[in-house]
């Protein structure tokens, strides 16, 4: 072989091994089979190799005695049962040996000098009855350059031969040669013909093209090579139809022939891996749109889920407001009944109002207001949980119909980690809700329900959002009542001025609690909505991991996808260079 190759040729194999190299770093990161990679990983080895040509068939089609009747000699063992029980790799050698290599592979050197560059794979049948045969036989096909299948007269097109043709379609796009053996069989032109017929049609139909076919009697090839009877020898060789098919070996495989396939071999395993790729990423975008779907399906959930969380609390607010409503009016009225001339001793007395401001216009509105408060918060966790449960339900079903409801071609291992995954937020979802304590959870909401509304109004947090209420109530009533404590300024001018007192009272208590109900609402409002905000997020951080997952998928098809592209073109240039440097016969 080397002695076919130019710096050019040289040249077009490193290019090779670089593309075929970027096509083993695609298939790590893609999770492909190891297996897989593994024989791509030989197929780079054998970049420098000599020319080497696998043959393949059942165990009763004669492949041995093919190969023998080619050297004239039984260099392989021959009989109706199997006999090939392990992969003979033909070499050349000065003097005839046979080197183990394996329990199952073995050497023989023989010093022909069609073996010069030239490696010859004999394989156990692809019927064969030990399944480690066919592993091996399959293994070997990846380094093939050429596969020559023979197949038999009598059985053509077995059903394990079409499967292993099938194997060799789908992964890996080897260039075929037919050798019908046992053509002596036919009992007229027209039976041979029906039987190439029926080769070429199966093989349209499972490879997408139809192949080049010897029709040969291997029997008959090795009696001439073997017979003394010149006659005889002329007469079974010419029958024998091994001729043509020798040529092609000899002549054809010898030359610029054998130079090209074995540049273009490389660039078939790069197609059709790149093809399977393709497939797979097909399958990894339709789970990935279905994944996308889901995602959008939780965010738009989580949404309104938000705006139920906040609808159930809003009920609450309104209770509130109306409290500080009837606390307007009530102390609206007080003031209406208390700033008046009969009443001087009340207005003068601070402490005696407080009490009387207190009993007839804030009552009991501390219990009132932390009741409220407390059945908005236990409602507000009631309902978050059960929205929780069920969002965390829905989303749980959707993933399944993913898993269980396998679209068609989906490989199981695109699945696999999803299951994991899926089984992993499922038990960190559940071991949250399990440790989730209603009343510590409603009992820090209250804090920080009160502390925010505390520092909402700029004042100091007290034991309680009633208490602290009522202190800004009180207050104001006392304010706006400010001037009448001057006992010595309203005996002199009280028939003029308490009129515009009580006025002036009367608004700026308005004024006060109006802005007390604003601020205090808005407060609360805030602070609930964060702590739904919260409760959200807890949901949403169960479900990141899958989020992430999804993200890095995308990543990484997006990715793949890209590289696939740039081997596509890679490899066209690369064809497009092997037809200007090998050009055809």
């Amino acid at each position: 072989m080397e002695a076919l190759l130019t710096a050019e040729h040289e040249a077009l194999l490193e290019a090779e091994r670089n593309l075929l190299a970027r096509l083993h770093g695609v298939l790590a990161r893609t999770g492909a089979d190891e297996s897989l990679r593994e024989r791509l990983s030989e197929v780079i080895e054998t970049l420098d190799a000599l020319f080497v040509v696998v043959v393949v068939g059942e165990f009763n089609a004669g492949k041995s005695t093919v190969l023998n009747a080619l050297f004239g000699e039984k260099l392989l063992e021959e009989g109706p049962i199997p006999t090939t029980a392990k992969i003979t790799l033909l070499r050349y050698g000065e003097t005839p040996m046979e080197r183990p290599r394996s329990e199952y592979l073995v050497e023989r050197y023989h010093p022909s000098e069609r073996l010069r560059h030239l490696v010859l794979v004999d394989t156990p049948g692809t019927n064969s009855i030990i399944r480690r045969h066919q592993e091996l036989t399959e293994h070997f096909i990846p380094r093939a350059d050429l596969v020559l299948f023979v197949t038999s007269f009598d059985r053509p097109l077995a059903e394990s031969e079409r499967q292993f043709l099938s194997y060799i379609r789908d992964t890996w796009g080897k260039r075929l040669v037919f050798v019908l053996n046992k053509a002596d069989l036919a009992r007229s032109e027209a039976d041979l013909e029906q039987v190439l017929a029926h080769i070429r049609t199966g093989c349209r139909e499972l490879m997408g093209f139809e192949p080049e076919i010897f029709p040969i009697s291997a029997a008959r090839a090795f009696e001439a090579r073997t017979s003394d009877d010149p006659e005889r020898r002329a007469r079974l060789w010419e029958s024998s139809g091994f001729e043509d098919f020798e040529r092609l070996l000899l002549d054809r495989l010898a030359g610029p022939e054998r130079l090209r396939i074995k540049l273009t071999a490389p660039l078939d395993v790069a197609e059709k891996l790149i093809e399977r790729l393709q497939t797979h990423l097909a399958e990894r975008r339709q789970l990935l749109a279905q994944d996308r779907a889901n995602l959008e399906r939780l965010e738009a959930r989580l949404e309104e889920v938000r705006a139920e969380l906040i609808a159930t609390v809003r009920p609450y607010l309104s209770e509130i407001d109306n409290q500080l409503l009837q606390v307007e009016r009530r102390g609206l009225q007080f003031l209406q009944d208390t700033i008046r001339i009969g009443r001087l001793g009340l207005l003068r007395d601070r402490d005696r109002f407080k009490e009387e401001f207190a009993r007839q216009v804030v009552r009991d509105l501390d219990h009132r207001l932390e009741t409220t408060l407390a059945e908005a918060v236990d409602r507000l966790l009631q309902q978050g949980l059960q929205l929780w449960n069920q969002t965390l339900s829905e989303f749980t079903e959707r993933v399944e119909q993913v898993v269980r409801r396998r679209p068609p071609q989906v490989r199981a291992d695109l699945l696999y980690d999803r299951r994991q995954l899926f089984d992993a937020v499922v038990r960190q979802a559940t071991r949250q809700l399990e440790t989730y304590d209603l009343r510590e959870e409603a009992r820090r909401i209250l804090e920080n329900t009160r502390d925010a509304v505390a520092l909402f109004l700029g004042t100091e947090a007290l034991a309680g959002l009633g208490a602290l209420v009522t202190m800004l109530i009180t207050a104001a009533g006392l304010d706006v009542t400010g001037g009448f404590v001057a006992a010595g300024a309203l005996a002199v001018v009280g028939l003029v001025v308490l009129p515009i007192q009580k006025r002036r009272a009367l608004r700026e208590f308005r004024n006060r609690i109006e802005q007390l109900r604003t601020e205090l609402l808005t407060a609360l409002g805030q602070q609930l909505e964060r702590e739904v905000d919260g409760l959200l997020e807890r949901l949403a951080a169960t479900l990141a991991p899958y989020r992430e997952f999804v993200h890095r998928e995308q990543r990484l098809v997006d990715e793949t996808e890209e590289a696939l592209r740039a081997l596509e073109r890679e490899t066209r240039r690369l064809r497009a260079a092997i037809e200007k440097a090998v050009p055809v016969g």
